[in-house]
């Protein structure tokens, strides 16, 4: 093998060991460019810092003087869960603050039930270090991550001056909320429903939060109706909050890439992504380091025109979509050292005349990141998949993978039949490098005469190697050419298997039961790399025996790579070394 081959094949090696570390230090995603644009404190109950924050709006606004009333008893509310069914989730939200407790998806599942062989097989060897554990089944995908305790999403809270006092604090909507049912359940196409909950403030406001459902949907409707009953025109900001648990420690233990890793907004046709400690935000391909289990406490903000917040993994996001009409929005997150992540959706000041009621409509999307669905909700959400560099090459890859599938109903038999295509697109650019490699194995007596006559003159072999590629009609890199182009393929694929929800728990035959993870057994890295092996017995190789050596080494860098590297991609480069070894004989049969 000429030396431009091999250190081409190294080049192709280092490009994929350090793709994400490249992309991410000299082209890293810029989430408000971690320039706080406005602080904004997180809306939460009894600090100081929000009260400094509503009597800076109030200064704008004339204060409500002193009135004398009655001291607030708020009414005694038994605390109420009620269920909802849909054809594609159950959900549970709870009168306490009229918050979402559960979101369990119907489709998907939080993991894949194991083969019997990988079971056999991971049981006998944790046995060895006396640590047998059962497998974890199967349960429904529940998109809601936090408990009772560490705050449950979808609550509201306002910033609104309190009448009976001379001053402005933050009235919280805690506490029970009236609501009359128990039970929603929507599993006909077409059907809709809704729930409403509804609460009295002590400053006179009543609010209402109506959640509208559709059978077939995961969009959710949420109006949220404030009633001023008082004598006085009161001004308010209503926050919509979403509380999530960053996932670290399952992704560390588990490698589960799901969701709860990153969070985004769109702002100014743009989206803006902050990955949480997942491995897009060390910029490294799998098992390359050990991943972190906590997040580093942090507060962001970001003012302006937001279309909408999300709260995402690799495959499932839940959406706070505010009001259309609202163009002075304010984002704020804080992150805690519990893995809390906590954001709220700020809406501008309104003043609600006595005796009337404004009504503030948001949308809420929880579900997998599928193109279709979040296309429907037109706001551009699908820019939410994304696949880097390369989606002009993974669209396509995605394409005629689905195109298959819909005949074979396989999505590894689809990668299969991938491989062949991607194989004879670039037979004619194979044939060139065969025959490169053939004509530089014949110049190899020559090439050593060469150097050893100009061993102590390096320009003038460097010359004379030259004249001799010319002379001969030899281009050096047409070796190296089918190698190069794969590069992108390759990304493109592993982009592909990673952020869309069809692969996500597509099982192939055997012991693979998810395309988009690991082989749990390692047989594919394995089998890959012994076709390396092979592959590399029936090339052309250099006489250097150096040269040899060091070329055998790359069969065990790649295996050492791929085991942790999908095993839908791992079937894919298996294949085509296959197709190969095959053309290879064929080839050398004919010579």
């Amino acid at each position: 093998m000429e030396k431009r081959a091999i250190i081409a094949i190294i080049l192709t090696f280092l490009v994929i060991m350090l793709w994400g570390t490249i992309q991410s230090k000299f082209f890293p995603s810029e989430p408000g460019k971690e320039t706080k644009k406005e602080e904004v404190a997180p809306l939460e109950k009894g600090t100081e810092k929000k009260i400094d924050i509503v009597e800076e709006y109030l200064r704008k606004e004339e204060r409500p003087k002193k009135e004398e009333r009655p001291p607030f008893k708020p009414k005694a509310v038994v605390k109420k869960e009620v269920s909802v069914e849909t054809q594609n989730y159950w959900a549970v939200f709870t009168s306490e603050d009229a918050r979402l407790k559960h979101f369990k998806l119907k489709n998907y599942e939080d993991r894949v039930e194991e083969s019997a062989l990988t079971v056999t097989l991971v049981q006998f060897f944790q046995e060895l270090f006396s640590k047998k554990e059962e497998p974890k089944k199967p349960l429904p995908l529940d998109l809601v991550n936090t408990s009772e305790k560490e705050g449950l999403p979808l609550g509201i809270s306002f910033i609104t001056p309190l009448p009976s006092r001379n001053r402005v604090v933050l009235t919280s909507s805690d506490g029970n909320w009236e609501v009359e049912k128990e039970q929603l359940r929507l599993v006909n196409t077409g059907e809709k429903g809704e729930i409403i909950f509804v609460k009295t403030l002590e400053n006179g406001l009543q609010v209402s939060k109506r959640y509208r459902f559709t059978s077939e949907n995961n969009a959710i409707d949420l109006e949220v109706e404030v009633q001023n009953n008082s004598s006085q025109e009161i001004p308010i900001q209503l926050g919509l909050e979403w509380i999530g648990k960053v996932e670290l420690v399952k992704l560390a233990d588990e490698g589960n890439k799901d969701y709860g890793l990153k969070y985004a907004f769109f702002k100014n046709q743009k989206v803006e992504k902050k990955d949480l400690g997942g491995t897009g935000s060390s910029g490294c391909t799998p098992g390359c380091s050990a991943p972190k289990k906590n997040i580093e406490p942090f507060e962001f903000s970001d003012k302006g025109e937001i279309g909408w917040y999300a709260f995402e993994g690799e495959y499932f996001a839940a959406l706070l979509i505010p009001p259309p009409s609202e163009k002075n929005l304010t984002l704020s997150v804080k992150g805690n050292e519990k893995n809390i992540l906590q954001a709220n959706v700020i809406s501008s000041s309104i003043a609600i005349p006595p005796q009337q009621a404004v009504k503030i409509p948001y949308r809420i999307y929880i579900g997998p990141k599928e193109e279709g669905q979040l296309k429907e909700l037109g706001v551009s959400a699908e820019k939410l998949v994304d696949f880097g560099w390369f989606t002009v090459v993974a669209k396509p890859l995605l394409w005629v993978l689905r195109l298959t599938n819909n005949v074979t109903k396989n999505f590894g038999i689809d990668i299969i039949i991938l491989s062949i295509l991607i194989k004879i697109i670039f037979l004619p650019l194979t044939q060139i490098s065969f025959k490169s490699m053939k004509e530089m194995q014949k110049v190899q007596p020559e090439m050593a005469r060469l150097k050893e006559t100009y061993k102590n003159d390096k320009a003038r072999l460097q010359q004379e190697i030259m004249l001799l590629y010319k002379r001969r009609k030899i281009n050096p890199m047409s070796g190296c050419l089918p190698m190069l182009i794969q590069i992108p393929v390759f990304i493109a694929l592993y982009n592909a298997l990673q952020f869309t929800i069809e692969m996500r728990h597509a099982p192939f035959f055997f012991w693979i039961k998810d395309l988009a993870a690991k082989d749990p057994i390692y047989i594919t890295p394995l089998i890959m790399g012994a076709t390396m092996v092979i592959q590399q017995k029936m090339t052309p190789t250099a006489a250097d025996p150096a040269q040899a050596k060091l070329f055998m080494l790359m069969p065990i860098m790649f295996t050492f790579l791929f085991l942790s590297f999908p095993s839908g991609l791992v079937i894919y480069w298996l294949i085509n070394n296959v197709l190969s070894i095959t053309h290879q004989y064929y080839l050398n049969k004919r010579v």
